[in-house]
């Protein structure tokens, strides 16, 4: 993920089964800036920056959620509760709420503040592969191994809207900046 002001690149990865790592990149330059070894214990599958920056959220097939300061590297707070790999993270543009997705076949919604799981959205047929949220708003739009591509109310778990044409395993998506156009 690129952040905000574009000046820094988050990559995840790592051997899998037996590490996770951050690394976050000076895109003018190219070169590391930070390193974060061992952030998750199994391979990193996304990472997502806060909308201030701040922040960088990570999610792997250890199967957590977790959450990292961008100046510092340190380990700020992690959410668990997810059965399966975690293939997907988004932070609302609020920066008090993230979602993640799953090999589990559901999203959940975590209040970040308290730490606490806020909901649990079910009714995919497979693996949830992304999640993004659409722009300044509570929509987030899912991908799913079972051919879907969803807009979901993170609020209160229903489908505002299915998008048609999904032919195959859906693997990932992405939201304009506005919300407006989903990819």
């Amino acid at each position: 993920d690129f952040s905000g002001d574009g000046k820094l690149l988050a990559t995840g990865g790592g051997a899998p089964s037996r590490g996770g790592e951050l690394k976050l990149w000076d895109v003018a330059t190219g070169k590391l800036v930070r390193e974060v070894t061992e952030a998750h214990s199994d391979t990193v599958f996304a990472v997502e920056f806060s909308a201030d920056n701040k922040l960088l959220a990570s999610c792997a097939a250890d199967k957590f959620v977790k959450v990292f300061d961008v100046a510092t590297g340190k380990f700020v707070k992690s959410f668990e509760g997810h059965t399966h790999h975690v293939l997907g993270v988004s932070w609302m543009s609020d920066g008090r709420t993230l979602a993640s997705s799953g090999a589990d076949n559901v999203v959940k919604v975590w209040d970040f503040v308290t730490g606490d799981q806020k909901r649990t959205i079910q009714g995919f047929a497979k693996e949830v592969t992304s999640l993004n949220f659409a722009g300044d708003s509570v929509n987030a739009v899912a991908t799913c191994g079972d051919k879907t591509v969803r807009l979901l109310r993170v609020d209160n778990g229903s489908t505002v809207r299915s998008f048609a044409g999904g032919n195959d395993f859906m693997y990932s998506g992405a939201v304009s900046i506005d919300g407006k156009t989903v990819i």
